[in-house]
């Protein structure tokens, strides 16, 4: 068949045919995008879900126990400040009265006089009787302890009846041993005993009486210091007599030293005794804040000390109180001084000014440094007024009138 006798019908049925194709595509393409509206969409990896609202709890107060490990932390830093050794040094800047062995030598004579007075005393009462009376030392000992255990107890009869007759104990017993040197240290540790035992009484009587508190203080605190000065010594001629005993040879003293181990127990509990009397001083005296002040840090030092050697609990607890002392003292001074720098500001007295707020801010940062969660707030809002009163002195006019400042 020939091109010219092709009907042109069939050419636009082909056409009508891919026009009906295409708009069947665009409708299905049409139909698919609705369908994918519809689904949910997914979430992509990047997003994440919203944080859930933070609550806010409010913050609890520490706990008592919280407090005293806090305390306790303090105390800790502080003692690792202090001498770790026990030596003449340490004798001679934290002792009083019985700073060396001179001193203890001094003390003992006074002792050996009254006992040899009483002694005289002694023997002409004899002579009078025509009886022979008790010589062992070991009876004006117990004449002694009959005294301080005795219900109707006066400051003259512990002192006559307590110090009298363990002076003539000592005198007997010195003349006995040929020599203090030779005396036993258990007899010296019963000496010790019964006359801290007599001031302890003699200041509850004191106390009782609404008398001086410190009446007997330094007595008190001498004959510690005489016991601690004793065992000092006695350890120190034992070590020296077994390094002379192992000289020459290739032996170690070490086998020696636990014989010294109770003259150190000795001097350890009479060190917490001297470190608790001046704790209780420190605690009584509130008019004279010098005295306030030396004995709360002779305690704290003395107290240390036991620390260092013997890891005491009971020196630690005590401690904690005697920081509170010194916390308030320390206080108390930062106050001072602030007032005193705006009394020399208003004065324009510049360099006065200058040395009281350089003062009162080292006494702050003291102050907040011994101190526990609470306390140490409040004193840092102390501190912070103080500061900003600093620089507006400094940065300002320092001649102004700062009356309108914060008060301390």
């Amino acid at each position: 068949m020939s091109a010219q006798k092709i009907s042109p019908i069939i050419p636009l049925a082909v056409g009508v045919l891919c026009i009906g194709a295409a708009l069947v595509g665009g409708v299905m393409v049409v139909l698919q995008e609705g369908e994918e509206e519809k689904k949910p969409k997914a979430k992509t990896a990047l997003q994440a879900p919203a944080p859930a609202p933070k609550l806010v709890s409010k913050k609890e107060p520490p706990s008592p126990e919280e407090l005293r490990q806090q305390a306790t932390r303090i105390i800790l830093a502080r003692i690792a400040e202090t001498p770790t050794e026990l030596n003449e040094d340490w004798l001679a800047q934290y002792l009083r009265y019985i700073r060396i062995e001179a001193d203890l030598n001094a003390f003992f004579a006074e002792y050996l006089t009254l006992g040899q007075a009483h002694s005289l005393k002694y023997y002409q009462a004899e002579k009078v009787s025509k009886k022979l009376l008790p010589q062992d030392p070991r009876y004006f000992v117990g004449q002694a302890t009959s005294a301080l255990h005795a219900k109707d107890r006066t400051e003259r009869s512990l002192l006559k009846s307590v110090k009298e007759n363990m002076a003539q104990a000592l005198y007997k017993e010195q003349e006995e041993a040929e020599g203090m040197e030779n005396v036993e240290e258990v007899f010296m540790g019963t000496f010790f005993k019964k006359l801290l035992r007599m001031y302890e009484l003699l200041e509850e009587i004191e106390e009782a009486a609404g008398g001086t508190p410190d009446r007997w203080l330094e007595e008190h605190v001498r004959t510690l210091e005489a016991a601690v000065m004793d065992r000092y010594v006695r350890v120190q001629r034992r070590l020296q007599r077994a390094r002379e005993k192992k000289e020459g040879t290739k032996q170690s003293v070490a086998g020696h030293l636990f014989r010294t181990d109770r003259l150190e127990k000795g001097i350890t509990e009479n060190l917490l005794l001297l470190g608790k009397v001046y704790h209780r001083a420190a605690a009584k005296e509130a008019m004279n804040r010098e005295k306030n002040r030396f004995y709360s840090d002779q305690a704290f030092y003395i107290l240390a000390m036991i620390y260092q050697r013997a890891k005491s609990g009971e020196a630690l607890n005590v401690m904690r109180q005697v920081n509170e002392i010194q916390r308030n003292d320390i206080y108390y001074l930062a106050r001072r001084n602030w007032k005193q720098a705006q009394l020399a500001v208003a004065a324009n007295d510049l360099l006065k000014a200058e040395e009281y707020f350089f003062v009162a801010t080292r006494r702050y940062l003291q102050a907040m440094s011994q101190s526990v969660e609470g306390r140490r707030d409040s004193i840092a809002v102390e501190y912070a007024a103080l500061k900003k009163e600093i620089a507006r002195w400094k940065y300002t006019d320092r001649g102004a009138d700062i009356t309108t400042a914060t008060q301390p």
